[in-house]
């Protein structure tokens, strides 16, 4: 007569099932180890396994201004539909709408643009050189707009009309 295993649910001869009964306890009970086909790989080779870093957290990025973005996008189609409406009834065109100014954007100090933080690092460092080179030039360009127009006089050119002489 047979009868089933209350374990794995096998059925079984009433002898088979007395020697089945342990080792169904045992293999049931007991916890299996993850297989690792890399271990397996490595084993007997000199390549040392290398742990793996548990990932990081995510750093809390800026907030998101989506609502913003949305807001300046709908007015911006919105004066679109006004522009269009405009040129098809032969009217003047509204007035621009003011730009918007993006709180993510960093001002140049030099030449007051606006950047992202990648683009403004490279950007500031940029202006600030052709800045001083500009302000260097107007210094020596300014003490000399002395020019030789003939070989006997000087004349000084920030003090001639807007005519040339020749």
């Amino acid at each position: 007569m047979a009868s089933i295993s209350y374990l794995c649910q096998t059925a079984f001869f009433f002898a088979s099932q007395l020697r089945h009964d342990p080792i169904c306890k045992k293999v049931f009970n007991k916890k299996r180890k993850p297989f690792s086909s890399l271990k397996q790989r490595l084993q007997g080779t000199e390549i040392t396994t290398v742990k793996k870093q548990p990932p990081q957290k995510k750093q809390p990025g800026k907030k998101s201004n989506w609502r913003q973005h949305h807001e300046d996008f709908i007015k911006t189609i919105q004066s679109a539909k006004q522009v269009t409406k405009a040129l098809r009834e032969g009217r003047p065109l509204p007035p621009l709408p003011p730009p918007s100014i993006n709180p993510d954007y960093i001002q140049c100090p030099h030449c007051s643009r606006r950047f992202n933080e990648a683009a403004a690092q490279r950007h500031i460092k940029f202006c600030e050189e052709q800045a001083a080179r500009r302000a260097f030039a107007a210094k020596t360009t300014g003490q000399a707009l002395v020019s030789k127009h003939c070989h006997t006089c000087l004349v000084v050119e920030a003090d001639l009309p807007n005519y040339s002489l020749w």
